[in-house]
């Protein structure tokens, strides 16, 4: 176990009988911009949607019911799977210490809970890179599909290992500014699965007018080698006729539009697009026959 993983073991321990700790609220609430703390905000989005999945032979994910879980406390806060603690807070900055699920797992397991819940991990996984056909021979089958020669076995036929979806703690650091948002996140693996870092970078941008509502996004997430190889790699256990698969840390640039329109007090229409450009350490994989992900859902938002 790393320091940093230690360090952080040590903290959570330490600040979870406060989680809950503070008042009712944390302003007066006769007040027009009161934030009630302590109220739970539970939402579920109806729609239509879909995560390409970049695993050879592996089914795209859909998105049907995206569900929304936030609860606010005067230090303690949750966002979907997103657990957080306040350590220190401005006007325009803030320092959490703060637990959320890895994400590179939800290409591997169908019904991993970052399937359901898309808002979670807003950085989480997935690279940069060039897909490049010419390492793999192909027949022509005269269309546009393509067919791995023999002994070029897909995922769906070998024995993989179980890629198990890891807890990350760390620290996140936010600041506001008039032009745009920054969030500055590092995590490392505390639960022993991989034992690998993450450090995760966003500027963001949020537009409102009447009922619209509109939040623009970009960054980069760097992963260190333990936690690519972990998902990405190929032991040789694992390997068909290409070998087994080694490679090192790698850098993923993610974009995001996320656009609510109000329609009830109760509805919202929502539009949600999300883009993963896979580095070239995680597309040369044998498992990958993808160099992005895309993630794309339209529908309407109930608030309970």
């Amino acid at each position: 176990m790393t320091l940093l993983q230690h360090l952080f073991r040590t903290l959570a321990a330490a600040l979870v009988p406060a989680l809950f700790a503070g008042s009712a609220f944390a302003c007066d609430p006769e007040t027009e911009d009161c934030v009630e703390i302590g109220k739970w905000e539970l939402s579920l989005g109806v729609g239509a949607g879909v995560r390409t999945n970049p695993l050879e032979a592996t089914p795209d994910i859909p998105l049907l019911l995206i569900p929304q879980v936030n609860y606010h406390g005067e230090r303690f806060f949750i966002q979907n799977l997103d657990f957080g603690f306040i350590l220190w807070e401005n006007e325009t900055q803030r320092l959490n210490l703060f637990a959320t699920p890895s994400y590179d797992q939800v290409y591997f397991h169908r019904w991993s809970p970052s399937n359901f819940f898309i808002d979670s991990n807003g950085f989480a996984t997935s690279g940069k890179g060039n897909n490049d056909d010419d390492d793999l021979p192909v027949i022509d089958a005269g269309g546009d599909k393509e067919f791995i020669m023999p002994g070029f076995k897909d995922v769906q036929e070998r024995k993989l290992r179980n890629r198990r979806m890891a807890g990350l703690g760390g620290f996140e650091y936010s600041v506001t500014t008039a032009l745009v948002d920054l969030q500055l996140q590092y995590v490392t693996d505390f639960t022993g699965i991989h034992e690998g870092d993450e450090v995760r970078l966003a500027l963001a941008k949020n537009w409102a007018s009447g009922r619209h509502s509109i939040s623009a996004s970009i960054g980069a997430i760097w992963q260190s080698s333990e936690v690519v190889n972990y998902y990405y790699g190929v032991t040789q256990a694992e390997a068909d006729m290409r070998g087994a698969y080694h490679t090192d840390a790698a850098l993923t640039p993610v974009a995001r539009l996320d656009w609510n329109y109000q329609l009830t007090e109760r509805w919202d229409l929502r539009f949600l697009a999300n883009y993963r450009q896979l580095p070239d350490e995680i597309s040369a994989s044998p498992l990958i026959n993808d160099n992005k992900v895309i993630t794309v859902f339209i529908g309407g938002v109930y608030h309970f």
